[in-house]
């Protein structure tokens, strides 16, 4: 309660600041901006968003709501996917891949991890109001904004929004022919061009348009065993869009995309090593004791050494005809030790010497075998059709279909060890393909103009779009991997809003979902060519090893409830106080493979969220607008990855329902225009979101703030604006953003790899529009300048599995763009 208290005396200090700061200026030019008659919302470009699922103006939506038009994105050069953190209050990025952004919303972020399976997110992410898998490059382009709600959206976008969605809005077809061309160069070799034509057809009966994007870049991170260049981007994007008016209230938009990606991979820095790790560090069975014993003494874990590159040779067994080793030799005795009790890593020079070389080479410099890679495409067809049937009934069908290919070759582990790396014959075959279908039909409407309602219905289905298959190099041994989803949802819903007096209005909503799993995991192994997935429950004193089950199905019906209420009172004209309440779930799971029967599945995870709030819209001479909210969410049946105890193969982790959690936080945003041409603007965002689980093995999880989540956030921004004679204008921008450290997932690690260090961001354009009175805009923009080193994300396994390697963000980059605008 106590830094609760601080973030709102800290979010009152700033506004109060800034209104100080403001008050001069204002008075130097107090008659100009009282005369000029430009309220609030042309000054600060009222923004629609959809997040009632009908357009209205952010400020008048009783919800946190942070929206950026496509305008403010280039502004703020934000033009990947991971930069939205540094302008959103409330909000982090992590990765595990450079160009796969995983949203993190008020302390929940993406599902729980099994085999390579990734169970649903707590943020959903749409484009043009259709759930898209990621949003990665190629998505930044002609767009009229990005929406982030937070909190739970169950009611009206439903399942797997606990912690809230992002809602990418493309530009959709005007009525004027227009168009503009870009071309932008940077420091890395980076070159780009974006191109946007739009050709009415006239007579108000709709128009086409057609945008794409080129972008390529050299990576910043070399490997110097291979020469490669690695963290590098290459993509190509196309939209096309054509919006129809065939007759009065009818209309039908239809949205063509697709994007592919052919980059270089992103690159894992090793900054740690432990040389103790037992993945499985427990009892072994009895039928294999006399082998464990023979061979390296009662009580003795079998350690692996690694002392040179592609060796995997365990302390004895280097042979099948030793006395006493199972058969396979090396191979049979690491699959004895995986199953009997656990492994680690020999503290050998070689394991040693590796940490020690990546340290002498920085964070820019990696030393490992193999070519990364990285290839995906992401395509897909919406078509909405709106049928205005009376003045008061509006008739809404969204249908589409959305494609996911993806194909890449990674070393996880950031060593030259045979660790965990992810190296496949670079062919034409796709290793994972994914195809979604979605139905969404909605009537909305209104009765004697003070009750509004939407009644939907919404159908979802996920499957595989091919047998995937994907090979990997675990601990020496060549992997080969079969992992299948298909995932059935539908859901009906109603929302409605009901005007009490003309200053108060009330509204709820209620939705409730189905969903079927089946979920399909095979896995194959080299030198045996076995299948080494196995029951454990078939090991026995005949049979040590166990029986061979491949592959493994499960199926699972999840369903749940979600609902919402909102009272909302606007005292004064341009002021909007609300409180409201959601509950919101999200849906359940598989562990692929379960140790026993039942953990097969882990149930939804559920959350009752408060929230209350201010929007205010001030006239205190000048434009001044501010946002405040505070949240308190209580978590269910939270979904966690945990170590369990089992009697025949000792530790496993798996994904199960345990107790609850608690997240509250305050977030303020404001914004203000005390002189003509000059916006500032900035937020600060505090967020508690420690557990209250107590974990078996794993007490330090109790207490400790979520990962990848910082307790502290802010921005300042300034944009000058001068206009010159000609019509043109000189613009500068600078933004600022802070965020305090984050946990890293390994919560067991020792510091600092327990730990990600928090760190400042600095980005600046300079901007010469209409050059010279022409249709040319000028650009010169830096991100990050001060070359700040910080890190995204990784695979933090030092607790686990030995090693932890992390992925660090982009370095200073700089560059120009120039922009010719066409259009009526």
């Amino acid at each position: 309660m106590r830094s609760l208290t601080h973030a709102l005396c800290l979010s009152t200090s700033l506004l109060t600041m800034i209104g100080a700061a403001s008050a001069p200026a204002f008075a130097q030019d107090a008659a100009p901006a009282a005369g000029s008659g430009v309220s609030n919302a042309e000054a600060f470009g009222d923004i629609v968003v959809i997040a009632r699922r009908r357009e209205e103006a952010a400020q008048e939506v009783p919800l946190a709501i942070t929206a950026l038009s496509g305008n403010a994105l280039d502004q703020k050069g934000v033009q990947a996917v991971e930069q939205l953190r540094d302008v959103a209050p409330g909000v982090n990025i992590g990765a595990q891949k450079r160009d796969e952004a995983q949203f993190y919303i008020r302390g929940q972020g993406p599902g729980v991890i099994n085999a390579g399976q990734r169970n649903f997110s707590s943020v959903a992410t749409y484009f043009a109001e259709v759930p898209i898998p990621v949003a990665g490059p190629g998505t930044f382009f002609d767009l009229q904004s990005v929406q982030v709600l937070k909190g739970p959206q169950g009611t009206l976008f439903g399942r797997n929004t606990t912690g809230g969605a992002v809602l990418f809005e493309p530009n959709r077809p005007s009525d004027n022919f227009e168009g503009l061309a870009r071309v932008n160069v940077g420091n890395y070799d980076r070159y780009g061009f974006e191109g946007v034509v739009n050709v009415p057809f006239g007579n108000d009966l709709g128009g086409v348009r057609v945008a794409g994007q080129v972008e390529r870049r050299d990576g910043f991170t070399k490997n110097i065993l291979s020469g490669q260049k690695l963290d590098g981007r290459a993509f190509e994007s196309m939209r096309v869009s054509v919006l129809l008016r065939p007759a009065p209230g009818l209309e039908n938009l239809l949205i063509a995309d697709y994007s592919n990606r052919d980059a270089s991979g992103s690159s894992a820095i090793l900054r740690g090593i432990n040389p103790d790790a037992q993945i499985s560090p427990n009892v072994i069975p009895a039928a294999l004791q006399p082998i464990f014993d023979e061979n390296f003494g009662p009580g003795t874990k079998i350690p692996m050494y690694l002392g040179q590159s592609g060796t995997l040779v365990p302390i004895a067994c280097t042979s099948a005809s030793l006395p006493g080793c199972p058969p396979g030799g090396a191979f049979g005795a690491f699959a004895a030790a995986f199953q009997g009790g656990g492994f680690g890593f020999a503290p050998t020079p070689a394991v040693l010497g590796v940490l020690q070389q990546q340290q002498q080479l920085g964070i820019r410099k990696v030393a490992y075998e193999g070519l990364n890679y990285n290839r995906a495409q992401n395509f897909g067809i919406t078509n909405k059709t709106t049928w205005e049937v009376t003045d008061n009934i509006t008739l809404k069908n969204i249908i589409a279909y959305r494609g996911q290919r993806t194909d890449e070759g990674n070393d996880y582990d950031g060593t030259v060890l045979p660790l965990i790396a992810q190296f496949n014959e670079y062919t034409q075959d796709w290793q994972f393909g994914q195809d979604q279908f979605t139905e969404e039909f909605q009537v909305q409407g209104s009765i004697a103009d003070r009750f509004r309602y939407i009644l939907g219905y919404y159908h979802e289905k996920s499957k595989p779009a091919f047998d995937p298959k994907i090979s990997s190099n675990t601990f020496g041994s060549l992997t080969t991997r079969a992992v299948t989803n298909t995932d059935t949802s539908d859901a009906l819903f109603a929302h409605g809003e009901f005007d009490v007096t003309d200053t108060i209005q009330v509204s709820g909503g209620y939705r409730r979902t189905w969903d079927k799993r089946k979920a399909s995991l095979s896995q194959f192994s080299t030198p045996t060519g076995e299948c080494v997935l196995v029951d454990p429950q078939t090991i026995t004193e005949d049979n040590p090893i166990g029986t061979i089950r491949c592959p493994i199905n499960y199926k699972a019906k999840f369903s749940a409830s979600t609902y919402d209420g909102t009272v909302q009172w606007k005292p004064i004209d341009g002021v909007l106080l609300y409180a409201a309440y959601r509950r919101g779930f999200k849906s359940g799971g598989f562990n692929l493979p379960a140790p026993t029967p039942d953990l097969e599945s882990f149930q939804p995870e559920k959350v009752d969220d408060y929230e209350i709030g201010i929007k205010a819209d001030w006239d205190v001479g000048f434009p001044l607008r501010t946002n405040l909210s505070l949240f308190y969410d209580k978590f269910k049946d939270v979904q966690v990855t945990v170590p369990i105890a089992i009697a025949t193969t000792g530790i496993a982790s798996v994904a199960r329902n345990l107790g609850k959690q608690t997240n509250k936080g305050v977030e303020f945003e404001t914004v203000v225009v005390p002189i003509e041409g000059l916006t500032l603007s900035g937020f600060v965002s505090y967020l508690d979101a420690a557990s209250d689980i107590t974990l078996p093995f794993t007490p330090a999880i109790k207490g400790r703030q979520a990962v990848y989540q910082p307790k502290w956030k802010y921005n300042i921004s300034g944009r000058y604006a001068y206009p010159l004679s000609d019509g043109g204008e000189i613009a500068l921008q600078a933004d600022f953003s802070h965020q305090s450290g984050t946990n890293s997932p390994d919560f067991a690690a020792p510091p600092p790899l327990n730990r990600f260090p928090g760190y400042d961001m600095l980005n600046a354009r300079l901007e010469w529009n209409k050059v010279a009175g022409s249709k040319f805009d000028l650009a010169a923009f830096v991100t990050n300048l001060t070359n700040e080193k910080y890190i995204t994300g990784g695979y933090p396994l030092y607790s686990q599995i030995g090693f932890d390697s992390v992925i660090y963000g982009d370095p200073r980059m700089y560059g120009l763009s120039l922009t010719y605008r066409w259009g009526d």
